[in-house]
């Protein structure tokens, strides 16, 4: 059962992303997803962190008649992979993502910004991703982390593991099984 989701959420990311988008991405980025438990305490990112990379998905994935990335716990599920999953090397390029997005604006913090200005920032380094692998990979990571949630999975995508109604059967309305 565990393949075939897996099969499914990797069509969906490469039909997403497009398969130079999954290029990017740790090669277990999606085993991260499937198995973590957030913890509700930060394994690799500061505080700080935590809430930069909170407005990022956000902005990547926003609310709308479904929960937006943040509320899907997006930004745990990249502390987690960041701080269980990754070699120092992958650690850095998204510490190197978060710094260029903290300093787009030159002087400014990006969660001092107004959201129409952190959101035309994030606009430019999406029109740019193809030259910005860093970038690239941050938001490989958002959606990832979105479609292998829970809300992501069921509110997003509709998954739904027995499809059709459920109806009790009794052990007594089906009798015993025969051999012949």
């Amino acid at each position: 059962m565990a393949d075939v989701n897996r099969r499914y959420v990797l069509a969906g990311l490469t039909a997403v992303l497009g398969a130079a988008g999954v290029a990017y991405m740790n090669p277990n980025a999606v085993e991260v997803g499937a198995t973590y438990k957030p913890s509700g305490k930060n394994e690799f990112f500061s505080d700080a962190h935590m809430k930069l990379m909170a407005r990022f998905v956000d902005i990547i994935i926003p609310e709308t008649d479904t929960p937006g990335a943040a509320e899907a716990g997006v930004h745990l599920y990249m502390d987690h992979l960041a701080g269980s999953w990754m070699n120092e090397e992958e650690k850095a390029v998204l510490l190197a993502g978060l710094t260029s997005l903290d300093t787009a604006d030159g002087g400014k913090n990006f969660l001092e910004l107004d959201a129409d200005a952190q959101v035309a920032i994030v606009q430019a380094m999406d029109d740019n991703r193809d030259n910005d692998k860093v970038y690239a990979t941050l938001k490989a990571y958002a959606v990832t982390g979105y479609y292998t949630s829970e809300i992501g999975g069921t509110q997003e995508l509709h998954y739904d593991p027995f499809p059709g109604g459920f109806k009790e059967v009794l052990l007594k309305d089906v009798g015993r099984l025969s051999t012949s």
